[in-house]
């Protein structure tokens, strides 16, 4: 324990890493859809209160929208901070003592992924809503949504558990000297677990509205627009299958000495 809160007190007086390269693309990548995002929800929210007639046609999906957004800005906060102390630099850029940077940045980085996390789920919740709200008329699609979410409700909670149980006391997940560990490799478990389950509800929310299309009275391209719109979460699942094959850089047993600080960062859409 002592070893711990040694090693706690020499990461949190670590000058910051000049930023070259990965790292800038990182932070750029950040700000670029972050800024995006911002600017679509509340070009969503200008529409909806003032472009949509009296009726206002403000549903539970953009304020799940909205809930989605709030998480958004202070997950990148942390990734940003991830940056500054190693996150995405090369070896030869780290000084001495990479393990003290790496205890840095897997703190910002457990906040960043569970903040981001909750900002993920409730976006999802949002499209899924939008999507209940296009099929009410049609029974097995709106089945298929619920089901949807459904397991997606059920992994963020077997998610959720199994990183706050992992490791005793907490800050043992990026400070091993501080505790001790139930689950060895819980991060990087719940990592493929979140992985696999949000793509598979992206492509779901992609997939199922080009169905429900088909059935609306609209014209052509109106039609085309729609679909090439929702049909945008089938890119952003990318992101999360194309991080699955870095994880093996949390698990700083097997790679102690190139673990966190070239992994890239988890970016979901």
């Amino acid at each position: 324990m002592e070893e711990g809160e040694r090693i706690s007190q020499i990461a949190r007086t670590l000058p910051q890493i000049p930023r070259e390269a990965f790292t800038t693309t990182i932070q750029a990548v950040t700000y670029v859809f972050c800024t995006l995002s911002t600017l679509v929800i509340f070009l969503r929210a200008y529409v909806r209160w003032n472009l949509s007639g009296p009726e206002r046609a403000w549903g539970w999906d953009d304020i799940f929208a909205l809930a989605g957004w709030v998480p958004l800005w202070p997950s990148a906060i942390f990734l940003i901070l991830a940056t500054n102390w190693g996150l995405g630099a090369h070896d030869s850029q780290i000084p001495d003592g990479i393990q003290y940077y790496q205890v840095r940045v897997k703190e910002y980085m457990f906040y960043f992924e569970i903040i981001y996390f909750a900002s993920s789920v409730l976006t999802k919740l949002a499209m899924a809503i939008m999507i209940v709200r296009l099929c009410s008329s049609t029974k097995i699609y709106t089945h298929i949504i619920v089901v949807n979410m459904a397991v997606l409700g059920l992994n963020a909670l077997v998610c959720l558990i199994i990183m706050f149980v992992s490791c005793s006391p907490l800050p043992a997940m990026w400070n091993e000297k501080l505790g001790y560990c139930r689950i060895k490799h819980g991060w990087i478990i719940i990592s493929y677990a979140g992985s696999v389950v949000l793509a598979m509800v992206d492509w779901t929310c992609a997939i199922t509205p080009f169905f429900i299309l088909q059935r609306l009275q609209m014209p052509k391209r109106r039609k085309i627009s729609v679909q090439i719109i929702l049909s945008l979460g089938v890119f952003g699942s990318a992101a999360g299958l194309v991080r699955m094959g870095y994880y093996h850089a949390y698990d700083t047993v097997k790679y102690p000495d190139e673990s966190l600080c070239r992994h890239l960062p988890p970016l979901d859409a």
